[in-house]
């Protein structure tokens, strides 16, 4: 039995993915973190309390079951926002098509 979903909603998400992978588009698998510290030098004005800490962007991603980050210059943030989109827009696609692939499943296996 040969099993292939033909609603529009397959159609526009198989789509959206070959052309996410064909156009080569950068994809990145994390999430963000934006996180707030002190610098620890004396003179600094984040020496007088929370208020006034720095605020930096994380990456975070998870592999062999274990957290791990990396902070990310200001001037890197926009390009790899970017990146991780694209791969939040490529794993919703993927769920879709998955999705589609089990409702036509069940609807064959009921009649």
């Amino acid at each position: 039995m040969i099993i292939k979903p033909t609603s529009a909603r397959f159609k526009r998400a198989a789509a959206r993915l070959r052309q996410i992978v064909n156009s080569n588009e950068e994809i990145l698998r994390a999430s963000w973190i934006k996180m707030t510290h002190p610098c620890g030098k004396g003179g600094c004005k984040c020496a007088r309390g929370k208020k006034y800490w720095h605020t930096n962007w994380y990456l975070s991603q998870s592999k062999d079951w274990k957290q791990r980050m990396k902070s990310v210059p200001f001037e890197y943030v926009k390009a790899l926002k970017v990146k991780t989109k694209t791969y939040k827009e490529a794993r919703e696609l993927l769920a879709t098509i998955g999705d589609e692939y089990w409702h036509e499943f069940s609807r064959k296996q009921k009649g």
